[in-house]
């Protein structure tokens, strides 16, 4: 061939590839630092699983997309080495020989390296072919199917150029040497050696030229492709793969806690985020899968965390001189603006409800909530700027202990008739404390969920105290707000308050209480056993230690809490509890379990107003009644809730028809369910009901069962 021109493209590739790169890292170096180098095994085995293996992009949702990108990543695992090959071929007349001929010498020699060598060609071949339907696919995909998750690009055409080219032009190069050594059909290369058939029809001369433009268009493409990636959403095909690995080892439900002592107050501009952060951003495939069950994105919020990628990067990649220099585009040393105003408008930052789908649908394990989270903690402890009716709440905390602001001497006034221990008055000792929260504590509909778990628990004999009237919220609402002084403080005293009275297990009727008690508070030296009340409830059923036998004729389907299911995977105790209940008939709604729809609640918005678009709670009333009604009568339409072109339209349905009751988990989703099916009219045929008071109507209850508390044997959550 020509090391001449082989090399001439190799310098100038890399070269202009160096100096994009040195402003990309630039930047990435000058961000803050952050330490993702613990628990090496854990993301070793992430990478192999998530980076090489691709297990998150052959989830349910995208199983038929998801395997023909598993297609195109395989073929470019394993043409790395076809490529090493051809350059090497561009170099060397002799490499072009060896590599081309297997009646070379070299072979016959070494028949064992030979196999290995005719094992790695059949595998290139697959790979490549399966590849080229996977451009065919996506090119479809978009130009006839045009998901909704799929921003229009011309990018995107012009990278299934690429691959495609790369694979059409490695079969024209080998078929020409099929042509040039009069060769058939050979089942080590079986593609390629079907092109070689049909390329005899140009005779030796025209197969070989077409085989020498397949050649060194193949080598063009992959320089070419080089200094693409660095320019667009393909930059994830460099990065995709460190982001994998560096992903979080934490729960999903855990916020990173700021030191306030060293003034970390959160995110203002752009060299506040992490370079873990930043190479999020740069991770980004903009492949929209974070917005099929976003409920801020389907009910027409200005946020998608796609967008708030792309927005971010571009503004990062526009100003890197600034970013890593100080420099502005006008030449002058300045500082840089500040993100919401100049990268990301504040609706935007408030509009997340922080459900978690968008990360759990994230094939490269981008961190979006945490990121939004630190804007939040900026804007409400330093700039004072937020949602005008979080004022009150943050008040309500401050002063009472709680969201509503109520007086801190009412909280046990909702089991003022029960009796209830409290822990530390002389009494016990006591297995459990009951954290009763201040929903359960203050909002009307959870005090019948406390005084239900209140019956349970003494029916089935388990040991458990209230803190009565100390009892002081957690801060989860605070700190999802952006508040984090407000959070620490109260988490620091929950915790000294706890420690002293020795408290070692703790019972939550809310995900919210359960997540940040199980997953923050040990940050401040809280190291307790948490369980739900749900995986409670269904332990005690499996030990016998209450009965069902209340009979239920009723249809029912279940709303999984973002924060009890996504964020830390209890999906399958609710469901038991629920299928223990006789004459319950459980129906899924389409969005369950991982994929679960958002109430509308958390990350702070059960406090928040909802201006923008439709609201959340109306979306997912919707679906949970369609979803009754489709099963009451089949002939009613049930549109496919991942619909490619419009998701979420089971959350459109309008009709009075449904009824049954929704089970929930969550006092905030209890409260929102039950304002979506007042406020779409439909309080007569659908009740909203927590697992605890289904239970408590359905159980059986011995003599004086529901008077005493009995210490009994120790109940635990399985592990998850």
């Amino acid at each position: 061939m020509s090391p001449i021109i082989t090399g001439l493209l190799i310098v100038v590739a890399v070269s202009f590839f160096i100096m994009t790169m040195s402003g990309r890292t630039g930047v990435l170096l000058g961000l803050k630092g952050e330490n993702r180098l613990d628990n090496i095994p854990f993301r070793i085995n992430a990478l192999l699983r998530f980076g090489l293996g691709q297990k998150r992009m052959v989830d349910p949702e995208e199983f038929t997309p998801g395997m023909m990108h598993v297609f195109i990543f395989a073929a470019f695992l394993v043409l790395q080495v076809r490529s090493l090959m051809l350059f090497s071929m561009g170099f060397s007349e002799s490499a072009l020989v060896l590599f081309s001929d297997l009646s070379h010498p070299f072979w016959l020699e070494n028949p064992g390296v030979l196999g290995a060598y005719r094992a790695y060609l059949l595998v290139k071949d697959v790979v490549a072919a399966l590849a080229v339907l996977g451009v065919l696919y996506f090119c479809f995909l978009r130009a006839k199917v045009k998901p909704d998750r799929m921003t229009p690009s011309w990018e995107a055409y012009l990278i299934l150029g690429f691959i495609g080219g790369l694979m059409v032009t490695e079969f024209l190069f080998g078929g020409s040497h099929m042509v040039e050594q009069n060769g058939g059909f050979v089942w080590w290369e079986p593609v390629t050696s079907t092109v070689g058939l049909g390329m005899n029809a140009l005779g030796h001369t025209g197969a070989y030229v077409l085989g020498r433009i397949g050649f060194w268009m193949h080598l063009s493409i992959i320089l070419a492709f080089l200094n693409f990636l660095p320019l667009g959403k393909h930059f994830h095909i460099i990065t995709g793969l460190p982001n994998v690995f560096f992903q979080r080892t934490r729960a999903s439900g855990k916020l990173g806690t700021p030191n306030l002592e060293k003034e970390e107050f959160g995110t203002a501009t752009v060299k506040d985020l992490t370079w873990k952060q930043g190479l999020d951003l740069y991770s980004c495939t903009e492949c929209g899968r974070c917005q099929t069950h976003c409920p801020t994105y389907i009910t027409g919020k200005p946020l998608t965390h796609k967008g708030v990628n792309q927005d971010l990067k571009h503004w990062i990649w526009d100003h890197e001189q600034w970013v890593e220099e100080g420099y502005s585009a006008s030449g002058v040393k300045e500082p840089l603006p500040e993100i919401i105003g100049s990268a990301l408008k504040a609706e935007t930052v408030w509009a997340c409800t922080s459900c978690g789908w968008c990360e759990t649908a994230c094939p490269v394990f981008i961190e979006n909530i945490p990121r939004l989270i630190d804007m939040r903690r900026y804007q409400v402890q330093v700039k004072a700027e937020f949602p005008q009716e979080i004022q009150r709440v943050f008040e309500g905390i401050e002063r009472q202990g709680n969201p509503w602001g109520i007086g801190q001497d009412r909280r046990d006034e909702w089991a003022e008739d029960l009796h209830l221990p409290t822990w530390g008055d002389g009494g016990g000792p006591y297995e459990y404390l009951f954290f009763v929260g201040c929903a359960g504590s203050y909002d009307d509909k959870q005090k019948k969920v406390s005084r239900s778990l209140v019956k349970i628990l003494r029916e089935a004999g388990v040991s458990f105290a209230t803190l009565s009237k100390q009892e002081m919220c957690n801060g989860e609402t605070a700190r999802r707000m952006g508040n984090e002084y407000l959070y620490q403080t109260m988490a620091k005293m929950n915790v000294e308050a706890w420690n002293g009275l020795g408290v070692k297990a703790v019972i939550t009727q809310c995900p919210h209480c359960f997540n940040t008690i199980k997953n923050e508070y040990p940050e401040f030296g809280g190291e307790y056993r948490v369980i739900s009340h749900t995986e409670l409830i269904n332990e005690l059923l499996k030990d016998k230690r209450i009965k069902l036998s209340q009979v239920m004729n009723t249809k029912l389907t279940y709303h999984d809490p973002c924060y009890l299911g996504r964020h830390n995977g209890v999906y399958d105790a609710p469901r038991e509890v629920l299928k223990a209940i006789p004459g319950l008939e459980v129906v899924e709604m389409q969005r369950s379990k991982r994929e679960g729809f958002c109430c509308g609640a958390g990350g702070g918005r059960m406090w928040m107003e909802e201006h923008i678009g439709t609201r959340i709670n109306h979306n997912r009333v919707n679906e949970a009644a369609l979803t009754l009604q489709h099963a009451s009568n089949p002939s009613t339409p049930f549109p496919d809730a991942t619909d490619k072109q419009k998701p979420g339209m089971v959350g459109d349905y309008k009709e009075k028809g449904g009824s049954g009751v929704v089970a929930v988990a969550c006092p905030f989703c209890s409260t929102m369910l039950r304002d979506g099916v007042n406020d779409t009219g439909r309080e007569e045929n659908i009740k909203v009901k927590d697992i605890a008071e289904l239970v408590a109507d359905a159980m059986e209850t011995k003599p004086g069962g529901a008077a005493t508390v009995t210490p009994g044997p120790a109940v635990h959550a399985k592990p998850e």
